[in-house]
């Protein structure tokens, strides 16, 4: 039979600690000893996310074989700079990378591609259309710039121009020719004039800044943008630094030193370039800051609930001897715990670290009852020994069943697909027995020495005798029907409130918004619609790259694809003959030759106000060109009035200075450009040899296998747009990877490991509870508080608009433990009573005390995380203190009143007299109430 032989083991554990307490806490100690020193030299700690799944994971799987494809791109850093002057941006950025080169923290860095390598061949990089326009803009300009070769002064441009637009206007006032739109071909385009006045007005202000005056007549990007290099977001507003940082897997935030360094250089940077904004994010930091954040965080709390603890166990035990000896058992068996998980195990990784608080919440109940009753017991007796073997009887089979369907609880994880969560089950679920058995030996043997070495004496027992335990609490369940139809109208108004209650499963409001990660990876997004997570696809040939890139830019939830076809020009073949036609216009045009540097400036104040003239003389002469040119000229028109007034400021001799390095711009640039255009029309297309290292490696593979970024056109950190962008991407290529499929398939095998485990724990629980206690009824009452304090929760999360997020789902198997841990102790001591023929009480003193106060630590710890500004851990703390809190008032009110109607329909008794009025609340609650 089992329980003769449990007896006969509590028997053999009370005889151990009065006979050998010395030798077992002896054993116990070399237990502790053993366990830290194969904790401190062997467990390891895992900080990918990665390593949270099975090494036979698939997605884990094709990680690893990107990993031996690609090369590391740089994008776990990402700085972010801003600034009105693009060319302090760039500034900035190119000595932060210079710094960072030489920095053993960062093992790549990347601010620019450099794009010079291709400068020879860029006309290949121009559409058709461009290429067309480019013909064209030659053909108009080409008498303007052979005469400004032949004569290259600024004064001698401007002329040309000013006749240039004087012809212009013959022409449209005698033949109407400007209106026809195939004879804007050969009309002087305005744009090129606006260009140079816009730059010598530039030169002016900044006579110490170089100019591009010819950039609108050359430019070999269609939309005007210079081609620097630099990592521009769409917009231009934001300019990127991107880096990887130096990993030290040794350390449970791994990119700690690496993210502490990149502040301090950046902090140190920003005092040359004080007008310069600086942001930082990116995948490794964001990670670095949330366990930055929750390791402070997780410190204070621990300090707030140790000493809420602390102060309740002194309240409830009114000393500090015998709570300080349940803690001690504790320790140990954490420890214990420890060098389990050591052997087993071998590491921690994101989701176990919280294993320890999790025991002290849930493993500090056992040692709370058994020294609840143990102090009741020795009330009522003289012997040590009886008092023992009583406690032993009397909690022991409760605290037994109570740990293993925690420990059930647990053990359900082991049996999800989620590596994480398995490690969890285990460590979490082996500590508690561990901590179990620590109750069983440890605890007793510091009781008894505590007894000897204090020789305390023998509490007098007044009105107190073995085996009689007052009510706690009655007037909670004096009236069990009310209380049950109170328990169903809250019951009734949370499942009411059950739609409201939420999901968010968005990974960057875990953490603190005021976070400076967060803030700019937020920022990032809202200016170029980018976000820092990037999926990643591989193709095994170029038109596969070109499928995939087609059916990719096809969704609606993809903003953009990075591929090798951006940086390889297409249609090259069609181009060459585009890039051939070039070749008459610009053969024989050399660069301008040096003159002497002089200028007259009052000759060339009297050309530009008959430029000016020419522009805005009368109604004909304001529209010399059709469409856009109305516009250019107005703006050419302010341009030249603005010149005039900066020279009038200036004075003569600072005015001939900067228009003379102004005209020195004109003919370097000049000369620059055509020879650059003329290198160009000897090029063969681009292939991938030509192409920088930097892009190489970015997208060609060590086997010839070819990547593809893709971009998602939502924010992704919110789990609704994350599935659509990942599910999109799988029905194009399911072995995508990146980011958002791993913090999809995360959050995911998460969902549905907790809804595995809930349902095996339930069905666990279940089983063990109906072999302990033999019988359905028993095994349904020892799951009302769980069941009562769970409906409760769902209400109250809706009433605090709490919603389940990553770090919270984590609530489940705690409720269900402290659910069950009550439910158990409460059914046991009611049946042990029946047993004894005795009138059983619905909540002895000893039974609900125990309860009381291992309820209250758990909440009181747990409670102390919503001191914490990481919103995951704070809505941890919230929904254990709402869910833990139900439970316990389940406890104290529906399960008591339950049993009453049970008790008082099995044999009729007197009613239980009332507690006196001279009775403080205070003393209801630590037990002290008069005994019945």
């Amino acid at each position: 039979m089992m329980k003769p032989r449990l007896q006969d083991v509590y028997r053999l554990l009370m005889r151990l600690a009065l006979r050998h307490p010395l030798s077992l806490l002896a054993v116990a100690m070399l237990g502790v000893l053993v366990s830290l020193l194969l904790t401190v030299t062997h467990l390891g700690f895992h900080t990918d996310r990665l390593d949270l799944v099975s090494s036979g994971n698939r997605y884990k799987q094709l990680d690893q074989r990107y990993s031996q494809e690609f090369e590391q791109v740089a994008q776990g850093v990402v700085v972010v700079i801003r600034s009105p002057d693009p060319e302090r941006a760039k500034s900035f950025a190119t000595a932060l990378a210079a710094r960072w080169q030489a920095d053993p923290t960062i093992e790549q860095v990347l601010y620019r591609i450099p794009f010079e390598t291709l400068q020879d061949k860029a006309l290949f990089y121009l559409s058709p259309e461009a290429l067309e326009a480019l013909r064209e803009k030659l053909q108009q300009s080409q008498g303007m710039l052979e005469e400004f070769v032949a004569q290259p002064t600024l004064q001698h441009l401007f002329s040309v121009i000013n006749r240039e637009i004087t012809r212009a206007l013959v022409g449209h006032m005698f033949t109407d020719f400007l209106a026809n739109d195939e004879g804007q071909a050969t009309a002087l385009d305005l744009g090129v004039l606006g260009a140079l006045l816009r730059q010598l007005h530039e030169r002016l202000n900044r006579p110490d800044v170089a100019q591009a005056p010819w950039d609108a007549l050359f430019t070999f990007d269609p939309d005007g943008a210079p081609q620097d290099g630099f990592l521009w977001s769409d917009d231009r507003q934001l300019l990127f630094v991107l880096a990887t940082p130096k990993a030290d897997t040794g350390d449970f935030d791994q990119y700690r030193r690496a993210a502490q360094r990149i502040r301090r250089d950046l902090k140190d940077l920003q005092r040359t370039y004080p007008d310069v904004e600086v942001g930082l994010t990116g995948g490794d930091i964001l990670e670095s800051d949330e366990m930055a954040a929750a390791q402070r965080d997780m410190g204070v709390a621990t300090l707030l609930s140790l000493a809420g603890v602390a102060c309740l166990f002194v309240i409830f035990f009114k000393g500090v001897m015998r709570p300080t000896l349940a803690v001690i058992t504790l320790l140990i068996g954490i420890v214990w715990s420890l060098g389990l998980t050591t052997l087993a195990v071998g590491h921690l990784n994101i989701f176990t670290i919280v294993f320890a608080p999790m025991l002290i919440g849930l493993g500090i109940d056992y040692a709370i009852h058994f020294t609840t009753r143990y102090e009741a017991e020795r009330r009522g007796s003289e012997n040590i020994e009886s008092a023992l073997l009583n406690t032993y009887h009397g909690t022991g089979t409760g605290i037994v069943t109570a740990a293993l369907t925690t420990a059930v609880a647990f053990y359900a994880l082991a049996f999800t697909d989620f590596l994480g969560l398995r490690e969890l089950g285990v460590i979490t679920g082996s500590g508690l027995l561990l901590i179990l058995l620590a109750t069983f030996t440890v605890l007793p043997a510091l009781l008894v020495l505590n007894e000897r070495w204090r020789r305390a004496r023998v509490v007098e027992r007044a009105e107190r005798t073995r085996g009689k335990d007052g009510a706690y609490l009655e007037p909670l369940y004096r009236y069990p029907w009310a209380t049950l139809a109170a328990t169903l109208c809250f019951a009734g108004l949370s499942l009411l409130a059950l739609g409201k209650v939420d999901t968010d499963f968005n990974l960057l409001r875990l953490q603190s918004a005021e976070t400076e990660s967060v803030v700019w990876a937020q920022r990032i997004f809202e200016s170029s619609k980018r976000s820092v997570l990037v999926a990643e696809l591989m193709a095994g040939s170029l038109d596969d790259v070109e499928r995939k890139v087609a059916a990719l830019s096809r969704l609606a939830s993809v903003e953009k694809v990075d591929s090798l076809l951006a940086v390889l020009p297409q249609d090259q073949e069609r181009k060459r003959p585009l890039i051939t036609a070039l070749r008459p216009l610009l053969v024989d045009m050399t660069g301008p030759q040096d003159v002497p540097e002089s200028i007259d400036l009052e000759a060339f104040r009297g050309t530009l106000q008959r430029l000016d003239a020419k522009l805005v003389g009368d109604d004909e002469a304001a529209q010399p060109a059709a469409g856009d040119a109305v516009d250019q000229a107005h703006e050419a028109h302010r341009l030249i009035a603005a010149v005039l007034h900066r020279i009038e400021g200036m004075g003569k001799a600072a005015a001939e200075q900067a228009l003379l390095a102004f005209q020195r711009d004109v003919r370097e640039d000049l000369a620059a450009k055509l020879a650059l255009l003329q290198r160009n029309l000897q090029a063969e297309p681009v292939t991938l040899a030509d192409l920088p290292s930097e892009l190489q490696t970015r997208y060609v593979g060590k086997t010839g296998k070819y990547r593809l970024f893709v971009f998602p056109a939502e924010d992704v950190w919110d789990y609704p747009a994350l599935a659509r962008f990942v599910e999109d991407l799988q029905a194009v290529d399911p072995d995508a990877i990146g980011a958002p499929v791993t913090n999809y398939e995360y959050i995911q095998a998460i969902k549905e490991g907790y809804e595995k485990a809930g349902l095996y724990a339930l069905c666990g629980i279940l089983l063990l509870s109906f072999l302990t206690f033999r019988g359905a009824q028993p095994t349904l009452l020892a799951m009302v508080p769980l069941g009562v304090g769970a409906v409760w929760t769902l209400g109250l999360m809706a009433l605090f608009n709490v919603s389940f997020n990553m770090a919270n789902l984590l609530f489940i198997p705690l409720i269900i433990g402290m659910g069950i841990d009550n439910g158990v102790h409460l059914v046991h001591r009611y049946l042990a009573a029946r047993r004894h023929a005795e009138q059983p009480i619905p909540l002895p003193r000893s039974t609900g005390k125990a309860v009381m106060l291992s309820t209250l630590t758990t909440i009181v710890g747990f409670g102390s995380l919503m001191v914490s500004q990481h919103h995951g851990i704070y809505s941890l703390g919230l929904l254990v203190t709402l869910g833990v809190g139900s439970v316990l008032v389940a406890s104290l009110t529906t399960l008591p009143s339950l049993l009453a109607l049970l008790g008082s329909g099995r044999q009729e008794s007197a009613p239980m007299p009332a507690p006196s009025r001279k009775t403080s609340l205070l003393k209801h609650l630590l037990g002290e109430g008069r005994p019945s």
